[in-house]
């Protein structure tokens, strides 16, 4: 049975679900099914743009269910398959392969890609093949630069999908069944949960520094996610490698050329961007699009107003996407998973859909109350949404951070140790039985670790006789691996006892200090000599 996601981004750039169906198969009637249904659930509000793989029914279906969403195929599923196509062309490793990649990657405008493209059909002879005219009659659906007006969030392929996909596998496998199907989907959902409100933490309780010292920058830092903060310091440092030529000027709008070096993979090449910027109302516009698609300022848009010496960022460029001090309505909505949710909102949340429910089931009795019940809601909702509060509370992951020191890196403290109700604790007298196990289980813990220390003992006691036998110079007169027993002789007479060696044996044996003078052992003087043999004599 297939399975149907519906992959979203959320504020820090992660991808979150934004719903699901099982389906019974991929044709048009199901997609029909899957897409209207989904749509109801998100209150009829079609999503701004969707992207999927070729598939035909798919995209009919989206015609009709979301005929104003911007529809756009996943380009690694199309270019994946120009090695298939033609790859047996002659000329497939000679140019045609860079030459078809430089003309999708590296139009600027519609004029470039289509002057672009009818060279590559002419240089190659590629009139006849239909696969690449097939391409070029959905050109709108795949090419980048038919697509820099809408907003995609930073996603030009389906691999948030494919990733969602590979996410839920360490949940589901091909042999679950439907009930432990909705439980995992509630776990995988809890993931994602978890996951927003740990970043949404980070963002508000760790502030990353500023690389710069523009006031364009600490503006981002302290209105934007950490995630994608970063993203704008990394245009931040291209704009080192941004040089701005003015051009011509056409009435208010002055244009300019910017060169910047683009890093490839091995190289870096030199491509010169065209900017429009309207001075009076501050306003500037880029052939690049990274601000239109991805809603992250350019460098080449912050290089011009370096060089205007614009200090006030326009508010345009600070998109609500990626604030991080505004709350987001679906963080109150009540879940399967988070039914223990005690969060103020939340808590709030419920109470009045409790109330609206026994208003509503009395409202729709009659269509004089249902209109009386609407225009009063309106009416009230308007007065609210004029006198919010100045000083919001936003709960972040658990955690209650104040609006005001959002973006600082003040400390959060632990919560205070509250003694809990109930019995206190006690020690319960324990059964015999109990008291048994007890001495049972704590004489093999003892007995365990007895045996550990007598075999490091026995390893230091190996460690210590082998060093003393180095100190002595003895490591050339070990005897024959089947004598090991040393023999103790002339102790009587009152001399040192000593190691030495007998003339008609081999065995190591306790000598007297004159087969020490004979071995070449100064007696008398060395050190070393008296060391070694208190350690002998202590050991045997």
């Amino acid at each position: 049975m297939p399975f149907a996601p519906f992959v979203g981004v959320n504020h820090h750039g992660q991808s979150i679900i934004l719903g699901a169906g099982l389906i019974s198969s991929d044709d048009t009637e199901s997609f029909i099914w899957l897409f209207k249904t989904w749509l109801d659930c998100m209150d009829g509000k079609a999503p701004n743009a969707i992207i999927t793989d070729q598939d035909r029914a798919m995209k009919n279906v989206i015609a009709i269910v979301f005929p104003n969403t911007r529809h756009r195929y996943c380009l690694w599923h199309i270019l994946r398959k120009v090695p298939e196509k033609l790859g047996s062309h002659g000329q497939y490793k000679c140019g045609l392969k860079s030459k078809l990649l430089s003309c999708v990657y590296d139009s600027l405008t519609i004029e470039e890609f289509e002057n672009s493209w009818k060279s590559l059909n002419d240089t190659f002879n590629l009139h006849e093949n239909a696969w690449l005219q097939s391409l070029y009659a959905e050109k709108e659906f795949w090419v980048p630069v038919y697509l820099k007006n809408s907003f995609w969030a930073g996603t030009s392929t389906t691999q948030r999908s494919e990733s969602m996909n590979a996410f839920f596998d360490g949940y589901v496998h091909a042999r679950t069944n439907f009930k432990e199907f909705v439980d995992q989907f509630d776990n995988a959902l809890k993931k994602k949960v978890e996951n927003e409100n740990q970043a949404d933490f980070n963002s508000f309780n760790f502030t990353i520094p500023c690389i710069s010292h523009l006031s364009l920058e600490k503006k981002f830092q302290d209105v934007y996610t950490n995630a994608k903060f970063k993203e704008v310091q990394q245009e931040i440092m291209g704009m080192i490698y941004c040089h701005c030529r003015f051009e011509k000027m056409d009435g208010v709008i002055a244009t300019y050329s910017v060169d910047d070096q683009v890093k490839a993979e091995d190289f870096i090449k030199e491509v010169t961007y065209t900017l429009y910027f309207n001075e009076a109302e501050c306003e500037a516009k880029c052939v690049c699009g990274l601000f239109e698609m991805r809603g992250i300022i350019c460098r080449h848009i912050l290089a011009i107003f370096s060089a205007k010496k614009v200090r006030e960022l326009p508010e345009k460029y600070i998109i609500d996407r990626w604030r991080k001090d505004i709350k987001r309505a679906y963080t109150i909505i009540s879940t399967s998973y988070d039914a223990v949710d005690q969060r103020p909102e939340t808590v709030r949340y419920k109470h009045i859909l409790r109330t609206f429910n026994e208003v509503i089931t009395n409202a729709v009795s009659c269509d004089g109350h249902t209109q009386e019940m609407i225009s009063n809601l309106y009416a009230m909702n308007d007065v609210w949404r004029t006198s919010k509060p100045s000083n919001i509370d936003l709960n972040v992951g658990g955690s209650t951070v104040n609006a005001v020191t959002e973006g600082s890196s003040k400390n959060v403290l632990s919560p205070h140790v509250v003694r809990g109700k109930g019995r206190p604790p006690c020690k319960r007298r324990m059964s015999r039985m109990e008291e048994r196990v007890k001495k049972i289980k704590t004489k093999a813990a003892n007995k365990k670790q007895d045996k550990g220390k007598s075999r490091l003992r026995r390893r230091l006691d190996t460690e210590l006789l082998e060093s003393s036998e180095n100190q002595l110079g003895l490591s050339e007169m070990r005897m024959q691996e089947n004598v090991q027993t040393p023999i103790m002789v002339n102790e009587e007479s009152g001399q040192h006892p000593v190691m030495g060696t007998q003339e008609s044996g081999q065995h190591p044996v306790i000598g007297t200090q004159e087969n020490a003078t004979r071995n070449g052992w100064n007696t008398t003087g060395d050190g070393r000599w008296n060391a070694a043999k208190h350690r002998l004599v202590a050991k045997f």
